[in-house]
């Protein structure tokens, strides 16, 4: 074992964890494999980018957007700032009616206003830190439902843009060695900041 794996101290999946995982070459392809008209839920929302691909690929019955809301758009985009974060994306699914529930809040808050086994899918992208990703996971475990599917964004140890370490690794292997979970598909992205589809093994 390594240095870095000593200090970091990041948990090893099994073979049986890992051996029914495909590699996919980046994270639209992963939408393919998410169940069609299912309850679903994206947490961490920015400019409602991906949420667009999300209604547009999995068609779901219900999606949920979580998020603070209290951020900047994109520089480069500059859509929208603090103040009316929320209000772009309200207004931006406002044709979808009922479909589409925007809520405001701390992810582990706005998973815990929803009952147990509630989604057929989430997409988990909000803070990246190690105790966050813990504090989600722990909520994804009790919404999700047993053979419902958690894809979680930028499985990477260290975001190599920013100089910040990331949590999400250490947080998901632990969760999926913790719970019987395994890794279905791997999607990559062209800095890493990569995708991993998991389930709860034999559902």
């Amino acid at each position: 074992m390594s240095d870095i794996e000593n200090k970091i101290n990041v948990p090893r999946l099994s073979h049986e964890m890992v051996g029914n995982c495909k590699l996919l070459t980046d994270r639209y392809h992963i939408l393919q494999h998410l169940p069609k008209n299912g309850k679903g839920i994206e947490i961490g929302v920015l400019g409602g980018d991906w949420s667009q691909h999300l209604l547009d690929i999995t068609e779901p019955s219900e999606l949920v957007l979580g998020d603070t809301f209290n951020s900047n758009d994109y520089p480069h985009k500059n859509r929208f700032k603090k103040g009316n974060h929320e209000a772009y994306i309200k207004n931006k699914f406002e044709s979808y009616g009922d479909k589409v529930k925007v809520k405001k809040g701390l992810s582990w808050n706005t998973m815990a206003e929803f009952p147990d086994h509630y989604f057929d899918w989430m997409y988990i992208d909000a803070a990246h830190d190690y105790e966050s990703v813990k504090k989600d996971l722990a909520q994804c475990l009790r919404v999700l439902k047993p053979n419902g599917f958690l894809v979680m964004n930028d499985y990477i140890m260290f975001d190599h843009f920013t100089n910040e370490e990331y949590g999400v690794v250490q947080a998901t292997n632990e969760f999926m060695l913790a719970n019987n979970f395994e890794m279905l598909y791997f999607a990559l992205h062209p800095e890493m900041f990569c995708d991993v589809l998991i389930r709860k093994i034999g559902v």
